[in-house]
Formats: C-alpha cells, structure tokens, sequence
C-alpha cells in the first residue's frame, strides 16, 4: 500500500539543507571517542566541517588540615589541565580522515556554558557529545553537558550513547 501513497514535494529549502558545521565536544573519555565516530561518520557524509573541542575547567585546589605549603600553584595546575586536554585534541585529530576539514579548540570555563556559547558564535549545524560520565555524586547533582546544549543552543544536539 505504501506505493500507492501520495508523495509530498519537499520544499527546495529543506532539500538543499545540509549540515554544514560540526561541532564536538571533546574529553577524551571512553564516551567522547564513541562521540568523535560518529562525528567523523556525519562529517564525511555530509562533507562539514569539524571543530573538536575540550573544555579545560577552572581548577579547584584542596586544602587538609593544619598549615601547608602546596607544591603547585593554581596557574600550574591549570597549564598541566591545557597540555593534557591539547593532547587529547592531537590524538582525537590524528583519527580524523584527511578528506575532512578539522580543526581543534580549547576553552576555559564551565562546559556547557562555553560550548554553548561556542555552537551559538561558530553557527554550527549540528553538536554532537557523548554521554556523561558515571558516577554517584555526577548523577545526583551534575546536568550533563549534552542537556545543557539542548537547553542553550539552537544548533542540533546528537547524544551518542557509549
């Protein structure tokens, strides 16, 4: 019966809408090369473009009990998270085919506001990040990145499960 259906003409509009630009939001855990697959699988398909990048947090310093001198300083701490997110983006880069356009990025901030902000001001088709990461305390107070891009951009999210 579905022969016998009638066909509705696709405005020209939607028929040449493609996805252009490709954002990732890159860790570098398990979940986030699940992610970057399947963002290397749109970018080939559709031939867009694709930005990778990582989200180095403000670092939190701990203090025990009792006066002490801590090795590091926040600005250590803080170029050790940079180099080891930029590695990271290398590895995630040195998997993208040479057909794809692919650069790489590094952010500061909170996640999800950052990227937001970035899939908002680079006009990105498309978002695509992995799951969050496991854990009690993550569960029971942390939204993850992937829902905060719902809620703040306008680009189209793909969640890859892991």
């Amino acid at each position: 019966m579905l022969a016998d259906a009638v066909r509705v003409p696709v405005p020209d509009s939607l028929e040449s809408r493609s996805i252009q630009r490709v954002l990732l939001a890159f860790d570098g855990s398990p979940g986030a090369w699940k992610a970057l697959e399947r963002a290397i699988e749109v970018a080939v398909g559709q031939h867009a473009r694709l930005t990778i990048a990582g989200v180095v947090e403000e670092p939190t310093v701990w203090c025990g009990c009792g006066p002490g001198v801590l090795p590091y300083t926040r600005e250590m701490l803080r170029h050790d998270l940079e180099r080891e997110m930029e590695l990271h983006l290398a590895m995630a880069r040195d998997e993208v085919p040479a057909t794809v356009s692919v650069d790489t990025r590094v952010l500061h901030g909170r996640p999800a506001s950052v990227l937001a902000a970035l899939a908002e001001s680079g006009h990105y088709d498309l978002v695509v990040a992995g799951p969050r990461p496991a854990g009690r305390l993550r569960r029971l107070f942390g939204r993850s990145v992937t829902h905060a891009l719902l809620t703040r951009s306008s680009a189209s999210v793909l969640a890859v499960k892991a």
